[in-house]
């Protein structure tokens, strides 16, 4: 009897829009999912690339949970700055009009000298309207 009760309350929760995993094939990357309400589950749209192989796998994946987090409309994000002294600074990257993706450089500043790469984060295009090309 509690296992109905528990598999309706879970039916009537709702699932956050996108989740992560890390990606089985690529070390220090992680898919990015989507909730398709038509499917009824979670596709592939799009993954996370860390460049900098000197971050900190946890870093990482904190930068993950935060993007992940933004994406789903949350605010509480987790601070850990004081663990990098970093700022986390991104472009855009144009694509040409056939392309089915659209791809993001994030890039590490310390404050001193120039920034660096850091991750590559690659999604579908149409999963944010505005990375569409007009």
């Amino acid at each position: 009897m509690s296992v109905d009760f528990n598999e309706k309350f879970n039916d009537k929760g709702e699932k956050a829009r996108f989740m992560y995993k890390h990606n089985p094939l690529v070390p220090r990357a992680f898919q990015i999912f989507e909730f398709q309400d038509e499917k009824n589950s979670y596709e592939p749209v799009g993954d996370y690339t860390l460049l900098d192989f000197e971050e900190a796998p946890d870093i990482t994946e904190k930068k993950v949970i935060n993007l992940i987090s933004i994406m789903n409309g949350k605010q509480n994000l987790i601070d850990f700055k004081s663990l990098t002294n970093e700022r986390i600074l991104y472009n855009i990257v144009s694509t040409d009009a056939d392309s089915k993706q659209q791809k993001v450089i994030f890039r590490a500043y310390d404050g001193s000298g120039v920034s660096i790469e850091n991750a590559v984060l690659t999604m579908e295009k149409g999963v944010f309207h505005e990375f569409d090309e007009e």
